[in-house]
């Protein structure tokens, strides 16, 4: 006679169990560097935090978050949803999002979206290489909204000199240096007014943070121009940005090749730059490639029944 599988747990984190979480994520997670440190990079602000346990094996977990928007609407993001694979296709997937969704919803989410709540996130969105996470999404009525890529750039050979492009924007007036804890109220204000509000938060964690590297481009006292690196991920570039009114000059270009000379003094090989665009940029300015892609999804809890919307929409990549 088959003894039936013992029940599955879903239940809320607790911190013992967050080195379990991490062990699975590294060992699921297969395309990602430092798997293992995701949980702990997504638990850095407030979060949902749940794990699912059959007898004592940790059989999954899904972490999620709320965003408040200034016009005070909630939107909830999960993070993160793995489930080890010897317990797959037994329905603890949905458990575990069906559990999440709820908590989001008592939070006052009516939208759920899979895809990076910065400053803290593991991806933009669902890799468009782990199969079964992309058609678990579309199962469970997730449509897709859009898709961003992420491109790499090989450190061992990128020509990352930026000294005779420094120079000249230092003669027109523009410094271009490593952030200071005196720039950050300032830098605030003045980046506020041009660049959306998760990208200020991405800037200013980044200058607070130990492990990762920020620089800026100051003219007369005003902020135009930022690159960070690392705070997520220590190989991970971005933001980057430049005052529209400062384009053209290579302002940009000095400030991503001061961020990716850190990363290579500081070992990293192959350097990533998240969520970006315009690819011919990057492509142009350092010769990164496209490495990974990204399909975005979004879900309206007031909507039931709804089939995933996919036949229009599989052109986006």
């Amino acid at each position: 006679m088959t003894r039936a599988p013992e029940p599955v747990t879903i239940s809320e984190m607790t911190p013992d169990a967050l080195g379990d979480v991490a062990s699975l994520c590294a060992r699921e997670l297969v395309l990602d560097r430092d798997a293992a440190a995701i949980p702990g990079i997504l638990m850095r602000r407030p979060c949902i935090s749940l794990v699912a346990v059959r007898g004592r094996v940790m059989a999954g977990s899904c972490i999620g978050s709320v965003a408040t928007g200034r016009d005070g609407t909630t939107d909830g993001f999960i993070d993160l949803l793995v489930v080890d694979r010897g317990q797959q296709r037994q329905g603890i997937g949905r458990q575990l999002a069906g559990a999440m969704e709820r908590q989001l919803a008592i939070r006052g989410c009516g939208q759920i979206y899979l895809a990076g709540h910065g400053p803290y996130y593991a991806w933009p969105g669902v890799d468009i290489h782990y199969t079964a996470a992309v058609c678990f999404a579309e199962d469970l009525g997730y449509r897709r909204q859009g898709c961003e890529v992420n491109m790499e750039v090989d450190l061992r050979h990128a020509d990352l000199d930026a000294a005779v492009a420094q120079d000249a924007l230092q003669s027109a007036g523009i410094d271009i240096r490593r952030a200071t804890p005196a720039d950050d109220g300032p830098m605030q204000e003045s980046l506020g007014s041009t660049w959306q509000q998760s990208w200020i938060a991405e800037i200013a964690a980044a200058l607070r943070s130990s492990q990762a590297g920020l620089y800026l481009a100051v003219q007369g006292g005003r902020y135009i121009g930022f690159c960070t690196y690392g705070l997520n991920r220590e190989h991970e570039i971005g933001p980057l940005g430049t005052s529209p009114d400062r384009r053209g000059l290579g302002i940009g270009g000095v400030l991503l090749k001061r961020c990716l000379t850190d990363q290579r003094d500081h070992g990293v090989t192959v350097a990533e730059l998240v969520w970006t665009g315009p690819l011919s940029y990057f492509s142009r300015t350092v010769n990164a490639t496209i490495g990974r892609a990204f399909w975005q999804y979004e879900k309206n809890l007031a909507v039931t029944g709804q089939a995933a919307d996919w036949r229009d929409r599989v052109g986006l990549i």
